[in-house]
């Protein structure tokens, strides 16, 4: 196989992953079947991920323009934005927080909350944790100025699958049988992570000199994502010894909403 087709095939992998937005895989179809190196590609996927986020953003952004243009009520605006939001990566992460809480709520060692992680049903206390923090995205896409609102679009999906990367690099898998996890994590290393966060300055910078704001900001929303992350990481290595995939998603959702919620306190 040669580079340019590795290289279109992990940007594919990362964009089916984490969307769902039909993606052609059926190109690498022979390539996925013979090649075992399939393990490598799906986690040095990874390094795309900030960029299927920034996919995302434009997306939103696109539809935000589309929904002020027929000129609906706000409410109504953010209510369909966010519902978007929630479509193009199939409630991946959602479903991956509510599983956290309910497990490390509800779990008393390693073994039971690793258990109830893997149980497809929710519980109350995840469902309540679902519903505030959708409820809490809605009132701040409500309350976001306008004049920064397509910024904050394109930098939360971003940022928010970049901390994923963070994740990953940081942890290791809590069990040797959480296969999704060892995958993803396995071949990620300084490389994956030095691109994607590379890339993401660059377009934090791009974006925000390009509108306006202060030059600080994107400093700011870095070391929140870092922190917010690397908090994440430690807890559940008390808890479990290791991350899983729930964890990781858990870290996109919770990272999203800090970028919305720092970026309504710096610039409204």
């Amino acid at each position: 196989m040669s580079n340019i087709t590795r290289f279109v095939r992990r940007f594919l992998l990362a964009l089916s992953f984490l969307t769902v937005l039909p993606i052609p895989l059926i190109f690498f179809k022979k390539e996925i079947e013979n090649n075992n190196s399939v393990n490598a590609d799906f986690s040095k996927s990874s390094v795309f991920f900030p960029l299927v986020g920034l996919i995302i953003g434009g997306i939103l952004h696109i539809f935000c323009l589309l929904l002020k243009y027929i000129e609906l009520p706000v409410h109504l605006q953010a209510g369909l934005l966010l519902t978007i939001w929630v479509f193009l990566s199939g409630g991946l992460h959602l479903e991956g927080l509510a599983d956290m809480v309910d497990g490390f709520s509800g779990g008393k060692n390693k073994e039971e909350i690793i258990a109830i992680m893997k149980d497809g049903s929710i519980g109350a206390k995840g469902a309540i944790v679902l519903i505030l923090l959708i409820m809490l995205k809605y009132l701040l896409l409500l309350s976001l100025a306008e004049h920064a609102k397509w910024v904050i679009l394109l930098l939360a999906p971003m940022l928010g699958r970049w901390s994923m990367i963070i994740a990953a690099y940081s942890g290791k898998p809590a069990s040797s049988s959480n296969t999704l996890s060892n995958m993803f994590t396995r071949y990620l290393g300084k490389k994956e992570l030095l691109i994607s966060t590379l890339f993401v300055v660059m377009v934090m910078v791009s974006l925000l000199m390009f509108s306006g704001q202060l030059i600080f900001e994107p400093l700011i929303l870095l070391l929140i994502n870092i922190g917010m992350t690397v908090i994440m990481v430690t807890y559940s290595k008390q808890k479990i010894g290791g991350i899983c995939g729930d964890v990781i998603g858990a870290a996109n959702e919770i990272n999203e909403l800090a970028v919305l919620l720092v970026s309504f306190l710096i610039i409204n």
